[in-house]
């Protein structure tokens, strides 16, 4: 099977053209640019409920050190994200969780998401609040076993993305599905 059209707009094209034109973590107003469009664009912004001596270079050089590259090019080896590598994933989430954690004092689980997907648009899934909901409320008997060592809420997320598209999703579209078609399949925005 070939993967469905996932055309998300120009804004989005944007934001996956930044990141691959500068996906290196390695200057401070790169890393503030990326964290600042990406948190703005999509109502997560890093600063937003910050503790009060947070500033955002701060935050830029604590990502740049927490060796978050060497993470990412283990996601973009990965062409589509199953339960065999899904590890990968929350490790990487795990670590900028963390990071931002440090930096803010809040986990800033939304963006951390956000934020890998668009350095790496195939193995990532996109997680926010009307995502899990809906996600929840369609696998709402499904229980999962998730590994503890990650973020529980974004590894329940990941888990019932993987059930959702593999069983349900892609049967009824018909083509694989890429995190960003199932995105906006859960946010409603369909092409089927």
């Amino acid at each position: 099977m070939k993967y469905a059209e996932d055309y998300s707009g120009w804004g989005n094209e944007v934001l996956y053209r930044m990141c691959s034109e500068r996906p290196l973590h390695d200057d401070v107003d790169t890393v503030v640019g990326k964290l600042w469009i990406i948190g703005r664009a999509y109502s997560a912004s890093i600063e937003r409920k910050a503790g009060g001596d947070f500033n955002i270079e701060d935050a830029a050089q604590l990502l740049i050190e927490s060796g978050i590259d060497v993470l990412i090019n283990s996601l973009n080896k990965i062409d589509r994200v199953t339960a065999d590598n899904i590890h990968e994933v929350l490790k990487a989430h795990k670590v900028l969780t963390d990071t931002f954690a440090n930096a803010t004092g809040i986990e800033k689980r939304s963006l951390a998401s956000k934020y890998l997907h668009f350095h790496a648009p195939r193995s990532v899934f996109i997680y926010d609040s009307i995502a899990n909901r809906e996600i929840r409320a369609r696998l709402e008997r499904k229980r999962f076993d998730i590994p503890r060592e990650f973020d529980d809420a974004y590894s329940a997320f990941c888990y019932r993305c993987l059930h959702y598209r593999d069983f349900e999703f892609e049967p009824r579209l018909g083509e694989l599905a890429t995190p960003r078609k199932l995105d906006m399949e859960l946010l409603g925005y369909r092409a089927l």
